[in-house]
């Protein structure tokens, strides 16, 4: 991040804060989950539930918003 804390909004403060936060508790405690296995019914709700919907591509997203991908 370039910006000064001073030229922030009080939005972009509390996400940055918010950033900051989650990066320190992933290095602290690591990912929870990292090893367990997703049911075989999960896994077929999910693909249930995606059914009919129109996704769009991280990378048209990305060059939508402008974001080098």
């Amino acid at each position: 991040m370039n910006a000064k804390v001073k030229e922030l909004t009080l939005e972009e403060l509390k996400a940055f804060i918010d950033e900051a936060v989650d990066m320190r508790l992933e290095e602290r405690f690591g990912d929870p989950d990292v090893g367990l296995e997703v049911k075989p019914e999960v896994i077929e709700k999910i693909r249930t539930s995606r059914r009919g919907r129109v996704t769009i591509p991280a990378e048209e997203v990305a060059k939508r918003l402008g974001l080098e991908w």
